[in-house]
């Protein structure tokens, strides 16, 4: 039992420094004007409906390759699980939107910080989208 509790969180914490290595490596910003800023609202809006009803198919549809690859089934079933904690979701309180720019490759990101109200708990989700709107990263807090 212990040795698939160790290879589930082995597995989130692998997205999680993937997560961070991507985030250290950009430097914050100012969206970029090729970003249509309602259009990232919706599609972060979209990421954390899906995630609501444990669309693993749906998330993965949106995602780069390099995502796909990272959100494995164990990844999907301890995000699932966080936020079945939370109880049923409530409302969005609050959604920040901001640029960065991966410092190595100059590629420009839209990143989405959302304030996730739930029944028993409040998460921030961090969202990332690449100028295709494809899904590049996704934090849970």
């Amino acid at each position: 039992m212990k040795k698939s509790i160790f290879k589930s969180t082995g597995v989130l914490t692998l997205v999680i420094l993937l997560c961070l290595s991507f985030i250290s490596g950009c430097s914050s910003q100012k969206l970029s004007g090729d970003f249509n800023e309602e259009e990232v609202k919706k599609a972060a809006e979209n990421v954390i409906s899906l995630i609501n009803a444990r669309d693993s198919e749906g998330i993965k549809a949106l995602c780069t390759v390099q995502m796909k690859d990272a959100l494995t089934d164990e990844v999907f079933d301890k995000i699932f699980e966080t936020v079945d904690e939370g109880g049923n979701f409530k409302k969005m309180e609050e959604m920040s939107i901001g640029g960065a720019t991966d410092k190595s490759t100059e590629e420009e990101f839209a990143v989405v910080v959302a304030k996730a109200k739930y029944e028993i708990k409040t998460f921030i989700f961090t969202i990332t989208f690449t100028k295709q709107m494809k899904l590049a990263g996704l934090y849970l807090k």
